[in-house]
């Protein structure tokens, strides 16, 4: 199968600290705790990075129970992770991002145990989420538009 390309369009709202995604056809308002400063229409950032893991977890369980004669009655993953907020606050030269992250699961199933657990292994080891989070290269592509929206590009670098 080729490469499947996902994009992303996020657009700052333009008050306070709210930004709005576009997904497709998809939708979505992210923004601040008030405890940071913002609003709280939304989740914010990090935990929608969470939620991706969580939610990776949960799309291939739910597609390879069958493969392993499991029987899912009920499946959630719990995703937390703790971050310094000095990092990204720049006042302190400590990690901007999360300093660790963990999971478990909850799965509700009249399967044998040992089903569960090779399903639970499989998904882990497939997850494209978990992997990115382990460690893949970032790299940014910028353009600067000025206000006369003349292209200026690599204006600054990351």
């Amino acid at each position: 199968m080729a490469n499947l390309t996902f994009k992303v369009e996020s657009a700052w709202s333009g008050e306070g600290f709210g930004v709005e995604i576009k997904a497709r056809q998809h939708r979505l308002r992210t923004d601040e705790p008030e405890a940071l400063g913002g609003k709280d229409h939304g989740p914010n950032p990090v935990e929608l990075v969470l939620g991706g893991l969580g939610s990776c977890l949960a799309v291939l369980a739910a597609l390879y129970a069958p493969k392993y004669d499991v029987e899912l009655q009920a499946f959630s993953v719990q995703t937390e992770g703790e971050i310094d907020p000095d990092g990204f606050l720049g006042q302190a030269p400590v990690r901007p991002g999360f300093q660790g992250i963990r999971y478990s699961f909850k799965v509700v199933s009249p399967s044998p145990r040992e089903a569960v657990n090779a399903l639970l292994t499989h998904i882990q080891g497939l997850c494209p989420v978990k992997d990115t989070l382990a460690g893949v290269p970032v790299e940014v592509d910028q353009t600067v538009i000025d206000s006369n929206e003349e292209e200026i590009h690599n204006a600054v670098a990351a």
